[in-house]
């Protein structure tokens, strides 16, 4: 349907293509097998009726193979019946590992530098940075299954003062650890959780006393402190299923002038008016001139006292990442930095780069429970909820699915006794075992000797309805990739994967409580000459069918990282699953 209305625009009978396509199942299958409302989202653009412009483009659609019947309805909507043929072609590709079955094709590739996490190596990582790590990779995962060329990167935020408080804090517990006299850090924000004690029990035990002389503004306790926090996150990263192509140090670009000639770019450039966009006040301050530009007050960029300002770095290191021949910039930034969005596009413009090469995908902080009761955290206290202790905990499966489960702008709750749950309460079991289910159905007909139709064989017109329902969700499935990854929205693929099991296990459970009917041949019709009487036709093509599902099933569940087993554990008697005649051995 895209690709039709985009012919429509370049023949000027459309304004445009919407981004996300209104296109639905009816709630009656007697209109149809999709609607669209398509028209009344475009006639006032286009200048015509509804109904007229409605008429227009079904029209062109019944042209199309895939459309066997495009009618008009109401005031505008467009009921669609898809050709017969289609509902054969959708598990033949699929089976066969065909272009386009569970890929889209995209109109222009883009190469998309996605940066996530970039957390302080001040600590190690929290459930916050979790959600922030799972969102960006996933979303480059996205990317990439929309056939963008999409790579991964974190930014080391590795000098300023929160860097040297860091050192502070190691070498008052370093004094500690020998028992030698010593005073706390004077800034009240120096780091008093518990992993600095244990940094500093390290270097103790690894040196003993040699540095005990050393100030504790020395870099050396910086360097010490970095080196192990770095590792602590990278592991924490490893054990979360989360890789970088990229790591960047803010101090790099600082000390091999990046960040210099980038700046001196930026004081070279005139508004509109003729004025420098870069100013200077009487004290030494040097200002970007954003107000000028439609923000609310001028940035700084370097304080009086000389030293960058977070923005006076990380403006080159975004001119940085376009030098180095990336369209497309996209952040994952936790929701407290909303009002960063504007300053950073506005200085982008200023550096003479088209400010909408670059987002910003907003990731709300996780609230944790545990026995119903809120966990309380506060990174520079101490008593913050450690990533790795989560994913230790519910594993790594639970973590990345949970925290894909709403979008990222929302609120999220992560329940850490549901999330351990061996249950079909659990949604991350729920899945798994979904797609242990439609593993365990194929495997039962191996040992069946029962063989599913051969993709091109598929008797499609023995399947019913419900069905051809699913094969539509299947069909759907690289439109989804395409448009998740367009609105940077990882967590459509869990709802599309969520919608799909319950399609699943309602058709089995109807299939087996309302039509008296099975999957695979159960004990008690095994009798006699069984064989010779068996309707193979239906049951090749439902084994051609669930093969398809699974298949379709474990690629979205790969996009999100998680992983797709192919057996557990029999659930206790009594739960939602209904399994068939015979032990059902998932």
């Amino acid at each position: 349907m895209r690709n039709i209305l985009s012919a429509m625009v370049a023949e000027g009978l459309l304004p445009s293509v919407p981004a996300d396509l209104p296109v639905e199942r009816p709630k009656r299958p007697e209109h149809g097998d999709y609607a669209t409302n398509v028209a009344l989202a475009l006639a006032k653009a286009a200048g015509r009726p509804p109904r007229e412009l409605a008429q227009a483009i079904a029209d062109r659609l019944v042209d199309d193979r895939v459309i066997a019947k495009a009618e008009v309805a109401g005031p505008g909507f467009i009921n669609l019946r898809l050709a017969e043929g289609l509902w054969g072609e959708t598990l033949i590709s699929i089976l066969e590992g065909r272009p386009g079955a569970l890929r889209p094709t995209p109109a222009r590739p883009e190469k998309v530098l996605v940066e996530f996490v970039s957390a302080n190596p001040t600590g190690p990582l929290h459930v916050g940075h979790g959600r922030g790590a799972i969102v960006g990779d996933a979303l480059v995962s996205l990317l990439r299954a929309a056939g963008h060329e999409a790579s991964a990167e974190y930014y080391w935020n590795d000098r300023g003062n929160q860097v040297r408080l860091l050192g502070e804090s190691v070498a008052y517990r370093y004094r500690q650890a020998l028992d030698l006299e010593a005073s706390a850090p004077s800034d009240e924000n120096w780091y008093r959780g518990e992993y600095i004690a244990e940094i500093a029990r390290a270097l103790v035990e690894r040196d003993g006393p040699k540095h005990a002389g050393l100030p504790t503004s020395d870099p050396f306790f910086v360097s010490f402190g970095e080196e192990r926090i770095k590792a602590w996150i990278k592991d924490d990263l490893e054990a979360l299923g989360v890789r970088f192509d990229t790591w960047i140090s803010e101090r790099g670009l600082v000390e091999d002038g990046t960040v210099d000639r980038i700046l001196a770019d930026l004081r070279s450039r005139r508004a509109a008016d003729g004025t420098p966009l870069v100013s200077a006040d009487p004290d030494g301050a040097v200002f970007l001139r954003t107000k000028q530009l439609g923000d609310e007050k001028d940035r700084v960029l370097v304080k009086s006292s000389g030293d960058l300002t977070y923005f006076g770095t990380d403006v080159p290191y975004h001119g940085h990442k376009l030098e180095r021949g990336f369209e497309r910039l996209i952040d994952v930034w936790g929701a407290d930095h909303h009002g960063h969005v504007l300053r950073m596009k506005l200085a982008l413009r200023a550096l003479g780069k088209d400010p909408a090469a670059f987002e910003v995908v907003l990731v709300q902080m996780v609230s944790v429970t545990r026995s119903g009761e809120a966990v309380v955290q506060s990174k520079r206290a101490g008593t913050f909820i450690e990533l790795r202790g989560v994913v230790d905990e519910i594993g790594r499966d639970a973590c990345r699915f949970f925290f894909l489960m709403r979008r990222s702008d929302s609120q999220l709750e992560l329940d850490i006794d549901l999330a351990k749950k061996q249950s079909l309460d659990n949604p991350v079991y729920y899945i798994q075992y979904a797609h242990a289910r439609l593993c365990s159905i194929l495997r039962r007909a191996a040992e069946l000797e029962i063989d599913m139709a051969p993709p091109g064989e598929v008797a499609v017109a023995r399947l019913g309805a419900e069905e051809r329902e699913v094969i539509g969700k299947l069909a759907e499935y690289p439109d989804l990739i395409a448009d998740a990854a367009r609105a940077r929205e990882p967590h459509r693929v869990v709802f599309y994967i969520q919608e799909l099991a319950q399609s699943f296990a309602s058709y089995f459970t109807r299939l087996q409580k309302v039509h008296r009917d099975t999957i695979l041949p159960q004990r008690s019709q095994r009798v006699g000459d069984w064989r010779a009487s068996w309707d193979w036709e239906k049951t090749r093509g439902r084994l051609a069918w669930v093969a398809a599902i699974r298949r379709v099933f474990a690629d979205a569940l790969g996009l999100l990282g998680v992983s797709a087993p192919e057996r557990m554990e029999k659930l206790p008697p009594g739960d939602a699953a209904v399994e068939e005649e015979e032990p059902f051995r998932a």
